[in-house]
């Protein structure tokens, strides 16, 4: 008689793909589990926690490298909270900068949408190929920068 969980059972008791498990376990993340007989896994109770020690780590925004390095530590008998603190400062400065980037993108995009409202204030009447000039189309092809005044 098995002790333990299979793969399946695992997966349904964890809601996370086998083949995410078997991902896991090649990435050093799980250690590899007993084998029956038949060669089949047979995981512990001890990997599931594990599992959901994964999850709830991606949760704060940790690559599986940076999930492996804390438990890495932690098996070295560090305690990894240290670096935890780190890399969500990390994330956070990252983040930080993406949603800079994210409004500088608005801010440029809103402007080249006034430069096109203004030359096509309802666009279900255009008829004029002038106005809409280029080989596909003159509104991209014209570099509207944000300091730009002219289309």
């Amino acid at each position: 008689m098995k002790e333990g969980l299979l793969i399946g059972e695992l997966s349904r008791r964890i809601n996370l793909p086998a083949q995410t498990i078997r991902y896991y376990e090649r990435l050093g993340l799980l250690s590899p589990p007993k084998r029956t007989a038949s060669h089949y896994r047979i995981y512990s109770e001890a990997a599931a926690e594990r599992l959901d020690f994964i999850q709830k780590a991606k949760r704060f925004g940790l690559s599986l490298d940076e999930i492996k390095r804390l438990i890495d530590l932690r098996q070295d008998g560090v305690p990894p909270c240290a670096d935890l603190k780190a890399m969500v400062k990390q994330h956070l400065a990252e983040l930080d900068q993406h949603i800079r980037d994210m409004l500088s993108l608005r801010r440029e995009l809103a402007h080249r949408y006034e430069h096109i409202e203004a030359a096509l204030p309802d666009s279900s009447d255009l008829t004029d190929e002038a106005i809409c000039n280029g080989k596909i189309c003159g509104f991209i092809e014209q570099d509207i920068g944000e300091n730009s005044t002219s289309i």
